[in-house]
């Protein structure tokens, strides 16, 4: 059950301090205990005018609030004030005194007007034959409780002790505050909290209603045993606002319904009354027997209503469901060849992630005899491990590609599984692989392309530290005397030398022409020198095309990587230096320096 931190916070301490207060005031004179009893009932005054602001404040926040009944109850509150003012007066003072109907009088309004905002609290959501069974039968067990009442009065109270009308105002008062309560038990306030926080309230009522029967009827017992009885009064509808405090929520909880199929047991007592005394006239059993059958035709009228309104609903429903089965079937009849002649494979997977039905293409690529799948291949069950990993591709056995487009199906708001669409994507996958290799490779030689060199510019790390460009020497006279294939004969060849003897963090690229980039690394100047005397010795050695040996080497130009440097500013570096080298005697090495 939910926590409690205003009941819990407030009620356990004012419960105490009151028993603590009654006990030391009965071992005190008479004078003591109507003053703690003051004392105790205006602090409670208090702290129930504080609980219903709180509680008005709090539900000032909620989308449905009910802050009427709260200003209603402070006005009761306000009229039960003001009658035990009356009270306290006219016990503690000896010059001004008030007839005891203005303490009555006050009490009633009081009354009068809590019940009102009880009834406007739940009377507001129920139609009116529920409101006119909950008014009959309440009625039936207050008559029954009053008849009840009266002839035990009359058997045990001294005739004497009562006037009126005070006698009269007492009984209606608390006839009334019983009538509203089996009344609303009957009526049905749904919300749990609400139904626990009004009996409480009910229970305040009742109390009250006995402490002034009693007083009329019984007055020394009253004076002994019920002095404190305003105290309890307070205790109690303090617990009732507190508890529904720590409840002030949004929406409705179901309460179960009260049974009232033993009300007709109550005309069995009185019926045995009447025949046991059979002197005088006795009318009770004939009021009883009378709005029990008042209460059977009201009860026979509704159930004829419920008969009629359930026949009316069973006929709509027939039809709805018939006019929506035709709906069905007709959408069924434009959908299935849509599912059945779609060119990419689907297959229908239900809540429970099983394949259930397949289409044509489905069933030619996972080797299926129907559109029912009774029997998973062996197709469909690596399908299904597969999605367990990767919702969005797929990868047959066969290393064909697809792409995955789940369509959720929901029926009545409720999810029914789903449709799996493949999408081959293989050739679509290799077309753009093609196409990304092409792009950033040499056509010819199978290198990298002055592009993947910009790439790899974009991540490179700082081991990578030089950039050599490599000119081919006499590769001009080879094209001239051979021709262009022995050229291309010998790209190709510079290229695969060069590729077969890289280090791991190196990379060689064809610029264009006879012109090659590579990134590669060095500790120092020697070791540069010395890795790229390697690549000339490499490359000058012969190449030999269709019998003929031909003879080309390189020059090459070195460039450091600067901070702050792009591409650019490092391919021209390097090519400053290619040239000075080559303008100068070839097949050599050229390191650039800033003073260049």
């Amino acid at each position: 059950m939910q926590q409690s931190p205003y009941f819990i916070r407030w009620f356990p301490s004012l419960l105490i301090i009151s028993l603590i207060l009654i006990l030391y005031s009965y071992t005190q004179g008479s004078f003591m205990n109507h003053l703690v009893e003051q004392i105790l009932e205006y602090l409670s005054f208090l702290l129930i005018g504080l609980f219903i602001l709180i509680a008005y404040k709090k539900e000032r926040s909620l989308v449905v609030p009910r802050r009427k009944f709260w200003i209603i109850a402070f006005i009761s509150l306000i009229f039960s004030l003001a009658a035990s003012i009356f009270e306290t007066i006219n016990l503690f003072s000896n010059t001004l005194s008030f007839p005891n109907s203005y303490s009555l009088i006050c009490f009633s309004i009081s009354h009068y007007i809590f019940l009102i905002g009880l009834f406007y609290r739940i009377a507001s959501q129920k139609s009116f034959s529920q409101h006119l069974l909950a008014f009959v039968d309440a009625l039936i067990i207050v008559v029954f409780l009053g008849l009840a009442a009266f002839h035990t009065l009359s058997e045990l109270a001294d005739p004497t002790a009562s006037t009126f009308p005070y006698d009269m105002i007492v009984v209606l008062n608390t006839s009334l505050g019983l009538f509203v309560l089996f009344y609303f038990f009957f009526v049905q306030e749904t919300h749990w909290v609400s139904r626990t926080t009004l009996s409480l309230l009910f229970f305040s009522l009742f109390i009250r209603g006995m402490y002034e029967v009693s007083a009329v009827y019984f007055p020394d017992f009253t004076e002994q045993y019920l002095v404190f009885s305003p105290v309890l009064i307070r205790l109690v509808q303090s617990a009732a606002i507190l508890w529904h405090l720590d409840h002030i929520t949004e929406g409705k909880q179901a309460s179960p319904v009260v049974q009232r199929t033993w009300l007709p047991l109550l005309a069995i007592p009185l019926f045995l009354h009447y025949v046991i005394e059979l002197e005088g006239k006795k009318f009770d059993v004939f009021i009883i027997l009378l709005l029990l059958i008042i209460r059977q035709i009201i009860i026979a009228r509704q159930h004829t209503l419920l008969v009629q309104k359930l026949n009316e609903r069973n006929e709509q429903l027939a039809e709805r469901i018939e006019h929506r089965i035709r709906q069905i079937k007709e959408s069924e009849q434009q959908v299935l060849p849509l599912f059945s002649s779609h060119p990419d494979p689907i297959i229908r997977f239900d809540q429970n992630e099983t394949a259930t039905y397949a289409n044509l293409a489905a069933q030619a690529t996972f080797k299926l005899s129907a559109l029912s799948i009774e029997v998973p291949t062996h197709s469909v069950l690596h399908l299904q491990s597969s999605l367990q990993l990767d919702s969005n591709r797929y990868l047959d056995e066969s290393d064909r590609q697809y792409e995955l487009t789940k369509i959720p199906i929901h029926i009545a708001s409720k999810s029914a599984g789903h449709f799996l669409v493949l999408h081959d994507v293989t050739e679509q996958k290799e077309r753009q692989q093609r196409i990304e290799y092409h792009a950033f490779h040499d056509v010819l030689t199978g290198i990298g392309n002055r592009r993947s060199l910009e790439r790899t510019f974009l991540s490179i790390d700082q081991s990578v530290n030089y950039l050599a460009l490599l000119d081919l020497d006499g590769f001009k006279l080879v094209n001239d005397t051979y021709g262009h294939e022995a050229g291309d004969y010998v790209l190709i060849e510079v290229a695969r030398r060069i590729s077969l003897d890289l280090e791991r963090e190196e990379s060689v690229y064809r610029l264009g022409g006879d012109e090659f980039a590579l990134l590669t690394s060095a500790k120092d100047e020697l070791s540069l020198r010395r890795r790229c005397k390697h690549f000339l010795q490499l490359l000058r050695r012969p190449y030999v095309y269709k019998g003929q040996t031909l003879h080309v080497s390189a020059s090459i130009g070195v460039a450091p990587f600067f901070e702050n440097d792009d591409l650019e500013s490092w391919l021209k570096h390097a090519d400053l230096a290619m040239y000075r080298i080559k303008n100068r005697k070839k097949n050599d090495i050229a390191l650039y320096h800033q003073d260049f």
